[in-house]
């Protein structure tokens, strides 16, 4: 679960070490859930400062290579982006509470940035 905006802290780098470090010891990631200020996450390019990595476009890579679901909060959404009917693009997905929680009930852990 990545909680903070891809230029607000440290977090969301070290989510995005976090699961590859995950992936390169061979565990499964099933989906990550960006809440609150995380759904910045999927402006992609918008974000990264010159010579930073586009984190965006780092956690879409890992979702299309490593089959991950990338969720954004549809409540942080709304909040966030009032004006706008479309649907986050690919691989992100608008999900509700009630998706997160189903996934709680099928993984062993949870980590939260």
């Amino acid at each position: 679960m990545v909680n903070s905006s891809p230029w607000g802290s440290s977090r969301s780098g070290a989510a995005l070490r976090f699961v590859r470090a995950a992936l390169s010891a061979e565990h499964e990631v099933r989906a990550i859930y960006f809440r609150g200020d995380g759904v910045y996450h999927a402006l992609h390019g918008d974000q990264a400062d010159p010579g930073a990595e586009d984190l965006s476009a780092a956690f879409a890579w890992l979702a299309q290579s490593g089959n991950i679901d990338l969720l954004l909060c549809s409540a942080a959404l709304s909040r966030r982006f009032p004006r706008t009917d479309e649907p986050p693009p690919a691989p992100w997905q608008s999900a509700g509470l009630a998706r997160w929680v189903g996934l709680l009930h099928e993984i062993d852990r949870v980590v939260s940035f």
